[in-house]
This record gives structure tokens, C-alpha cells and sequence, in this order.
């Protein structure tokens, strides 16, 4: 099976139904902010969290402003990015939930007081991030948030995103799909950067892939799923596709610390 020709003369119809079908998640929104904080404020920091910042979302939840809020803490790898350790998602249907007013979430809502004045520089905001989710699958909608998460952060070459979108659409997600099936997994999602941008940045396109149990994350794209699926595949074409249309800056697991949804 050539690869490279499913990528490339998908018929016009199945382009069309792409656009229109699986749009549980397809078209949101998140906001990431990653946190800093130093671990002798930890406990402070989660106390605070639970408070001032989860009432504040909770609210903003209650008025269709944003569907969920999830903070995670990163837990590997460890050392290859020292500016943050916490990673705070904030989902909504709509970009203008994350204009002006967004600071309110950085800050406790109930005091007034501001991000800086809240938020010490033992405990910062290191940059954030606005996404936009492309595709996605989930083994069920109606369960919490599941307890891992990694983070695949990619860097597709300029005028190669058509081929990276295609590549994930067409062939990665029936692997994933099988992969739930399994039990092995519980949700997956790619995802496109929105803001910041620029051919200098370091990733613009990322997938989130979601566990209940660490050990299942071992369990990626084997050789037995691959041929399940693509019975016919050149396994030495298939990977050279993948690493063709785009480069895997870093991998990021995060595990769930709290959460809210609608």
C-alpha cells in the first residue's frame, strides 16, 4: 500500500464529509498557560487553585462562557524544560471566551486582586499558548478527564500541513481507534496552534493522547495494529511518511491534578 497516494488522492466527496462529520470536539478551543511553581509553594498553590481559581472557572462554566478546565502537573521529562511543571487547559467553543477578560482566570476572582499580585514569581505564568482542535476520538464522552495525558508537540514544514492533516485523519486515528478498542486508550486529539505563530516557532501542531493506566502509553503504533488496519502497508514507508511531514519537537506527560466541565 502506497501511502503517500491515500494521503495524496483522498476523492473529493470524502474531503467534504471530513469537514462535515465528527465535530464532538472538532473546532474548539483551549487556552494553555504554563505555570511555574517552586515546589515549596506546592501545597499553597493547589490550596489556592482549589479556591479562588476553581470557583472562578466554575462560574465561568455556569455562564457558557468555557466547557471545561484542567490542570495537570508535568511529571516527565522532567529535566528538558525547567520553566514550568504545571500546565493549566482551558476549553471553549468560541475564541472570544480568551480575549481581555481571560486574565480574571489568573487571578482570584473573589478579592479582585490582580495576576501579579496573586500569582508571586515563585508561582508565574511562563507564556501561554491558544489552540485549536482539528480531530478528535474518545471512548466515551461522558466520563472525567482520564488520569495521564501525553503531549506530542510537532513541527510540520511550511506548506505540509494539508499532508500532516491527511496523514493523521486517514491513517493515524483507525490506529487509535483500535487502540481504544483495546483498552488501551481513552481519547486522542490533534491539534493546531493558533497563538502565537510564525514559521520560527517551535511547534504548531500538537496530539494529545489520553490513558488511564501509565503502562498503556508503551502501547503506541505496534506493528500488529499497523497491519491490522493497512494489511498491505510497507512498514518502512509507513514510518518514513511519518517522519517526512513533520518532526516531533518534545513528548510531555501530565498527570490530572483537578478539573471541571460542563
Amino acid at each position: 500500500m502506497n501511502i503517500r497516494f491515500v494521503l495524496f488522492f483522498v476523492p473529493l466527496a470524502l474531503l467534504f464529509a471530513l469537514a462535515s462529520t465528527g465535530q464532538s470536539l472538532e473546532g474548539e478551543y483551549m487556552k494553555i498557560d504554563y505555570l511555574s511553581v517552586e515546589s515549596e509553594y506546592e501545597e499553597e498553590f493547589m490550596d489556592q487553585t482549589r479556591s479562588d481559581w476553581k470557583n472562578m472557572q466554575q462560574s465561568r462554566i455556569e455562564e457558557g462562557e468555557i466547557s471545561s478546565w484542567k490542570l495537570y502537573k508535568v511529571k516527565f521529562p522532567g529535566s528538558w524544560n525547567a520553566s514550568y511543571n504545571y500546565v493549566s487547559i482551558t476549553s471553549s467553543e468560541s475564541m472570544s471566551a480568551f480575549g481581555s477578560s481571560d486574565h480574571r482566570t489568573l487571578a482570584a476572582a473573589s478579592s479582585g486582586q490582580s495576576a501579579v499580585s496573586v500569582y508571586r514569581p515563585s508561582r508565574s505564568i511562563v507564556h501561554s499558548e491558544l489552540w485549536v482542535v482539528r480531530n478528535s476520538i474518545t471512548k466515551s464522552e461522558d466520563s472525567p478527564p482520564s488520569q495521564y495525558m501525553m503531549m506530542d508537540y510537532m513541527k510540520v514544514p511550511l506548506g505540509r500541513e494539508f499532508e500532516y492533516q491527511m496523514f493523521e485523519d486517514e491513517v493515524a486515528k483507525p490506529l487509535h481507534e483500535d487502540r481504544m478498542e483495546l483498552d488501551r486508550m481513552n481519547a486522542w486529539a490533534v491539534n493546531e496552534l493558533i497563538v502565537p505563530g510564525g514559521v520560527q516557532y517551535g511547534y504548531n501542531f500538537s496530539t494529545g493522547n489520553y490513558f488511564t493506566n501509565i503502562e498503556h502509553i508503551a502501547f503506541g503504533f505496534t506493528n500488529e495494529i499497523i497491519r491490522a488496519n493497512h494489511p498491505d502497508v510497507n512498514l518502512m514507508e509507513f514510518f518514513e511518511t511519518i517522519f517526512a511531514t513533520r518532526d516531533l519537537v518534545k513528548r510531555e506527560l501530565r498527570v490530572l491534578v483537578d478539573y471541571l466541565q460542563d
